[in-house]
């Protein structure tokens, strides 16, 4: 429960909400972007539900904070504020509307479950948390280049009308109409934000698999 340290830290100057984007620069490889409007998803991934594994690698070698590289959407990728799924476990099941954009997240277990619940609307708007006056609202941005693709889902969080941080989760990759690989990350980024000068922006980054859903 982490997050309710910058919840009831006292500031003044409270900061606003603003709007989510209308255009999305979504990352489809370490070193490369594409710009998506709101509301979008990867083509091959329309109309399915596909299960998140993280995937296992005998020669992964522990993330060091010191030399830490910056994320694909800021912050540093030094492990961030979460512990890693193990791997080969399911991450969760994300399902897309079938003109493309991310609709839901289900089977939650490892994104703050206790806070946000396992079933976690996309692109619903301010959605209540189990904290009081804490809730979120997120939206979906994907592009389709060929054979890869890039999705980013974006989430805002308040309390009360104040802003806290907000999230980035996203993957890229390839993939057919029944397995995608690629990687799989996440940013939490408080800047601006009542967690600032306590969490400031940090995430991870690990290699996925995913399989389509019966």
């Amino acid at each position: 429960m982490w997050l309710l340290v910058p919840l009831l830290t006292t500031q003044f100057g409270c900061p606003l909400v603003s709007d989510l984007p209308d255009r999305f620069d979504v990352a489809i490889s370490t070193a490369e972007t594409r710009e998506a409007a709101k509301d979008t998803g990867p083509a091959s991934l329309a109309g399915a539900s596909w299960r998140i594994f993280r995937k296992a690698n005998p020669n992964e070698t522990p993330t060091d904070p010191s030399s830490a590289p910056r994320g694909p959407y800021g912050g540093l990728l030094d492990g961030g504020l979460l512990e890693r799924p193990p791997g080969g476990a399911q991450i969760f099941v994300v399902e897309f509307a079938a003109d493309g954009p991310m609709t839901a997240v289900r089977e939650n277990k490892f994104f703050l479950a206790e806070i946000y619940g396992t079933e976690v609307p996309v692109g619903a708007d301010w959605t209540p948390t189990v904290l009081p006056l804490v809730s979120y609202r997120s939206a979906s941005y994907g592009v389709q280049v060929g054979e890869r693709f890039g999705l980013a889902v974006v989430v805002q969080v308040r309390l009360g009308f104040s802003f806290v941080g907000r999230a980035v989760l996203y993957a890229w990759g390839t993939g057919d109409a029944d397995r995608l690989e690629g990687m799989f990350g996440y940013l939490l980024d408080f800047t601006g934000g009542l967690g600032e000068a306590l969490l400031g922006a940090r995430g991870d980054q690990y290699e996925f698999f995913a399989e389509r859903a019966e």
